[in-house]
């Protein structure tokens, strides 16, 4: 094979020799390219989550909540900014022209959107919705942590369920769980805890016992059912009985 690759006079050989020895010296070249570019492309690609948003610079959005007609849009991964953080609109058709300009940029965030509402005892709660056009009812209740912008879930044994009418429980007696009275001697005759939860709505508990038992056959008391009457309570206060209760009011 070495006589044929360095004699002139034999070309059509020599050809075909060098083209065979360029072909066998292009192809692991080739090959040592593709690899280099697929090594690149497996090192340099990112991928994304289905909700995640393509455009690192613009940081997204995520929660969409309502007090009365306004509208406020929320990031809750980042630090507030008055007028930036949250986005304040005024009514729904301008929370409705911002999405159309996010969604021409290609930008698409996944928002919760939450409407503010009052439970039973007055207290500020957002009930989560599908969207502000379709306000579907009967979801939990959500609450929003004002310190670190985390959304939690309402206690469903909190007092939006034992406070309602829907089972009443009339005359259920239950003994009332304080920690502060569980290890006598200690804290003997202190006030009870406060039930900020208001668990004992509609249960009567000793505490109720206490405040509505009278000294006497007759109560001072109008909301017990020996009560004696409106004279008798304003004979007590008459006497002073209540001088302990008594506010004194400036008035200018």
């Amino acid at each position: 094979m070495d006589n044929i690759i360095y004699m002139d006079n034999i070309i059509y050989m020599d050809n075909i020799i060098i083209i065979s020895i360029d072909y066998i010296m292009i192809k692991p070249i080739i090959i040592l390219i593709i690899f280099l570019l697929g090594l690149y492309f497996v090192t340099t690609y990112t991928t994304y989550e289905a909700f995640e948003n393509k455009h690192k610079s613009y940081r997204c959005p995520n929660i969409l909540f309502q007090k009365g007609t306004d509208y406020f849009l929320y990031n809750s991964k980042i630090a507030r900014v008055p007028g930036v953080n949250p986005l304040q609109f005024k009514n729904l058709e301008e929370y409705v022209e911002f999405t159309e300009w996010q969604r021409r940029q290609g930008i698409k965030c996944p928002i919760l959107y939450m409407q503010e509402a009052y439970d039973t005892q007055g207290k500020t709660v957002y009930k989560a919705r599908p969207s502000p056009t379709d306000m579907h009812g009967g979801l939990p209740d959500l609450v929003l942590d004002n310190k670190n912008g985390n959304i939690m879930m309402k206690d469903v044994m909190s007092n939006d369920i034992m406070s309602n009418d829907i089972m009443p429980m009339a005359n259920d007696e239950s003994k009332l769980l304080d920690a502060g009275h569980d290890d006598l001697p200690y804290n003997n005759n202190s006030y009870p805890g406060f039930d900020g939860n208001n668990q004992y709505i509609g249960l009567d508990t000793p505490l109720d016992k206490m405040y509505n038992e009278a000294k006497g056959a007759i109560s001072p008391n109008p909301m017990d059912t020996n009560w004696g009457g409106a004279k008798y309570t304003q004979a007590l206060v008459d006497r002073g009985y209540y001088k302990d209760n008594e506010v004194a009011i400036r008035i200018n």
